[in-house]
C-alpha cells in the first residue's frame, strides 16, 4: 500500500505499543476509539490518510505501530513464511502480539477516557488478521472491526468466544477481487464463518488488488457513521 500523508503526528511511546494520534483535537471528549493496525513490513504512517478520512468529532483515531522490527521502518505482529505458496505464521509471536494489543486497548481507553467496549479496530492485511483475532477471542474489548484485505486465522476461529458474545461485534470487510497476496476467497471464508455465528457482516468487494481502495474507504466511512 503506497498511500502517503502530508503530515506526520509525533510518535508516542507511553503505552505498550508505539502510536500516533491522527486527530489530537479529539483527544478529550471523544466517545469512541478507532485503532488502526498496519500490514506486515509496513508501519503506522501507512494508514494516516485513512485515519484522516475516518476521523470525526466523536472518534479519536490512533495509528498503532506493530511491535516486531522487520527492517528500516518495517514492523509486524508476527513473521509469515510464504515459501510454500500458503501463509505459514509464527503462532507464538502472534499470541504475544495479541496480548500486547489487548493491553494497549486497555491502556488507551484509560488514557483517553473512552468508555469500555467503544473501540473499533481497523486493520489492513496482517492488521486485519489481528483485528479479527481480538474480536473473535476477546469480543468484549471491541465494538467493531473494519478488515481490509485480511483473513481469519483458523486458530482464531477454533478458539472463538461464545457466539452470543461475538455477535455483539460489528464487522465491515473490504477486499480486492484480484488480490495476489491474500486472495479474495479469504474474505468469502470470513463472511461464511461469521454467518455460522449468526452475524451478517457488511462486505465490500472491489476490482483491485491488495490495497485499501477509494470505494472501500468511502463505504467504511458510511458504515462507521451509522454505528451507535
Amino acid at each position: 500500500m503506497t498511500i502517503a500523508s502530508a503530515t506526520q503526528p509525533a510518535l508516542l511511546t507511553d503505552l505498550s505499543l508505539s502510536y500516533r494520534v491522527v486527530n489530537p483535537a479529539q483527544a478529550t471528549g471523544a466517545k469512541r476509539l478507532l485503532l488502526m493496525l498496519h500490514g506486515v513490513g509496513g508501519n503506522e504512517l501507512n494508514l494516516l490518510p485513512v485515519g484522516e478520512q475516518l476521523a470525526d468529532a466523536h472518534t479519536l483515531v490512533l495509528s498503532v505501530r506493530a511491535p516486531l522490527i522487520f527492517g528500516p521502518m518495517g514492523f509486524g505482529f508476527y513473521e509469515v513464511d510464504f515459501s510454500s505458496g500458503k501463509p505459514v505464521f509464527n503462532q507464538s509471536q502472534q499470541l504475544d502480539g495479541q496480548r500486547l494489543l489487548l493491553r494497549f486497548i486497555h491502556e488507551a481507553c484509560i488514557k483517553y477516557g473512552i468508555p469500555a467496549g467503544q473501540v473499533y479496530l481497523l486493520g489492513f492485511s496482517q492488521g486485519a488478521i489481528m483485528a479479527y483475532d481480538v474480536a473473535l477471542t476477546h469480543p468484549s474489548q471491541v465494538r467493531g472491526v473494519l478488515a481490509f484485505s485480511g483473513r481469519m486465522l483458523m486458530e482464531s476461529r477454533q478458539r472463538h468466544a461464545p457466539a452470543a458474545d461475538v455477535k455483539k461485534v460489528h464487522f465491515f470487510l473490504s477486499h480486492g477481487r484480484h488480490d495476489d497476496k491474500l486472495p479474495a476467497f479469504y474474505a468469502d471464508e470470513a463472511v461464511t464463518f461469521l454467518k455460522t455465528l449468526g452475524i451478517a457482516p457488511h462486505y465490500e468487494a472491489f476490482e483491485g488488488g491488495h490495497e485499501i481502495s477509494a470505494s472501500g474507504l468511502d463505504a467504511a466511512h458510511q458504515w462507521l457513521a451509522k454505528q451507535p
